[in-house]
């Protein structure tokens, strides 16, 4: 499109899978369709921030560093007695930093904090090209925390901040984590800083009830329940849902999936050519 009407673009969290936001990006804007503003939660937050903060984004955040960091569980559907062990030892190496420190991502905070000066390039939020809003969780209070200035590398950190895996970020009397605990879509937010018109990515990930056959699996599976029955909720309140369609399951830290996940995000926007025609063609940028 030559014109189209303004909107805010939110991507929400999902880890690796929030490689699909990249997709997304690029096919929008091979179509024309620029956004105004950009929101993001956890890895969507570090999409957001290159979007907003670097010419070279869509490079920058494929080659982003993630080697330091644990690899995902075995599949269970292997049946080996090799990935039996593997997924045994791992939850114990797991147990035992839950307990004794941060998590099991604590080994690659280092690494990681690098990665993310490098994703933003050292910059301020607030250097950015357009308005980008980033949210977090304050571990203390429950409540959404949004940051559009400030350092962008610690902004994505906190925004990203698995509990259980790594430490959340001190900043300003605050302990912040993961923004998605508070809130797994702020289209409040996108619209405060942007156009009314909300166009969010969803990459979450639907799963099979397991077997249910004991306390554990019960409550990994009324967790699982409880934040996607939030995230759909919020996702709802956006004016046109993007959500990719995964070719595999995608675990949240298995980073080797990064370009599948960009080609979903990519078919994810030419499948719903119809409906952002229909909803932002015949308007021009500067229409309200």
């Amino acid at each position: 499109m030559t014109s189209h009407r303004p909107f805010a673009l939110l991507l929400g969290g999902g880890g690796a899978r929030g490689f699909a936001h990249v997709g997304v990006l690029r096919a929008l804007e091979a179509d024309g369709l620029r956004p105004a503003a950009v929101v993001g939660v956890s890895m969507g937050a570090a999409v957001a921030a290159a979007y907003a903060l670097r010419d070279d984004w869509y490079d920058a955040v494929l080659a982003i560093g993630t080697r330091a960091f644990p690899p995902p569980p075995p599949d269970g559907g292997e049946g080996s007695t090799l990935a039996w062990l593997r997924a045994r030892r791992m939850g114990a190496e797991f147990a035992v930093r839950l307990v004794t420190g941060w998590g099991v991502g604590v080994p690659a905070y280092d690494a990681g904090r690098q990665a993310l000066a490098t994703l933003t390039a050292g910059r301020d939020l607030a250097e950015a090209r357009l308005p980008v809003a980033i949210t977090a969780t304050d571990l203390r209070t429950g409540a959404r925390h949004a940051m559009r200035d400030g350092d962008a590398a610690d902004a994505v950190y906190a925004s990203s901040a698995l509990a259980g895996v790594l430490p959340p970020l001190e900043h300003g009397g605050l302990l912040l984590a993961d923004g998605a605990y508070a809130d797994p879509a702020p289209v409040d937010l996108a619209r405060a800083i942007g156009p009314p018109f909300v166009v969010a990515v969803d990459v979450g990930q639907p799963r099979p009830a397991p077997t249910i056959d004991n306390g554990l699996n019960a409550l990994q599976r009324a967790s699982y329940v409880t934040s996607r029955s939030l995230a759909q909720a919020r996702f709802a309140q956006a004016d046109l849902v993007l959500r990719p369609q995964f070719q595999r399951p995608v675990h949240t830290l298995d980073f080797g999936a990064r370009r599948e996940c960009a080609a979903a995000g990519i078919w994810a926007v030419r499948a719903a050519r119809p409906a952002l025609a229909a909803r932002l063609s015949g308007h021009r940028q500067s229409a309200a």
